[in-house]
């Protein structure tokens, strides 16, 4: 029986990632739709259930895709209600890499400050540059795990007000109102204030877009660790180079590069694609999820998480 993942991707193109990644995780066919709605959802999964069999359809999983993190929410919902028993699969999330790409983030600065001895995160002030996907997914797992939080938009041509518009940063802020404080930092004294109150620094802004400089770097005090994803020149944080890993870039300042991140990422939702294809128990593949999975990956321990 062939293997199927059906891709569904809220928005206008699915992603080449994601579809290769399936591929090598060793699916037979991966099949994409884009512009997809929660109701087009439901009729997709329906059809799905009905071609097969309640065995074979274990062979047949979801992949909810898109760069709306609400909408993908929402999709999520529907494929879940629209299955039932013995129709049921497996469903990852990962709307826009977004989940895979912060719980990488999160996990590597959890076991570099438990391999460094520099505390429990929990314990640590945060800071998040990018209120995309990306940032916002970021600032939700930090959130749910006790971190004060400073969500930072650095894109002048943006406002507080207008972010407040959006969905996904208005919900967590929402959700999260005790731990997590929403701030608009186009210029240099903003962040270096934001810089400078917090522990820890995730920066998710947009490629290409330099959001600190070494001057704000020089300006602040030690220890801080500081982890950016951006691989396109020049880099989110001016000092940090993509294959850092826990390099000092100034005295009690230490950098986590994108290609570090990147390679953490790509493992992880390898082992996603792998275990949503081989598990016949249906499970839900959330940040929350992974973020586990990644943790045992740091420990060594890469075989099927028992929840």
């Amino acid at each position: 029986m062939k293997s199927l993942l059906f891709l569904l991707d809220s928005g206008r193109r699915a992603s080449p990632f994601d579809i290769t990644m399936a591929y090598d995780a060793g699916f037979d066919i991966v099949i994409p739709y884009e512009n997809v709605t929660a109701r087009d959802a439901k009729l997709l999964v329906q059809d799905a259930m009905f071609s097969r069999s309640p065995k074979a359809f274990k062979n047949t999983c979801f992949f909810i895709s898109g760069r709306d993190i609400n909408r993908a929410k929402e999709i999520l919902k529907v494929v879940q209600d629209a299955m039932f028993p013995p129709y049921e699969t497996s469903v990852i999330m990962d709307p826009s890499g977004a989940y895979t790409t912060a719980v990488a983030m999160v996990a590597k600065v959890e076991d570099a400050l438990s391999t460094g001895n520099l505390g429990k995160l929990s314990e640590k002030k945060c800071a998040v540059f990018g209120t995309g996907p990306v940032g916002v997914t970021v600032a939700e797992i930090l959130t749910s795990l006790g971190c004060k939080v400073i969500i930072a938009e650095p894109n002048p041509m943006l406002s507080w007000e207008y972010l407040l518009k959006h969905e996904a940063v208005r919900g967590l802020i929402e959700r999260h109102g005790a731990y997590i404080e929403g701030a608009f930092a186009p210029r240099r004294t903003e962040k270096r204030r934001i810089v400078q109150e917090s522990d820890i620094v995730f920066c998710a802004a947009a490629r290409g877009v330099q959001v600190i400089e070494e001057e704000i770097l020089r300006a602040i005090k030690p220890v801080k660790i500081l982890v950016d994803i951006n691989a396109v020149p020049p880099l989110g944080i001016e000092g940090v180079e993509i294959k850092d890993d826990m390099r000092e870039i100034l005295p009690g300042i230490y950098g986590i590069g994108a290609l570090v991140v990147g390679d953490i990422k790509y493992k992880l939702q390898k082992e996603v694609l792998r275990q949503a294809r081989e598990n016949e128990t249906s499970r839900i593949y959330d940040f929350n999820y992974m973020l586990e999975l990644a943790r045992q990956m740091f420990q060594g321990k890469k075989k099927a998480i028992i929840i």
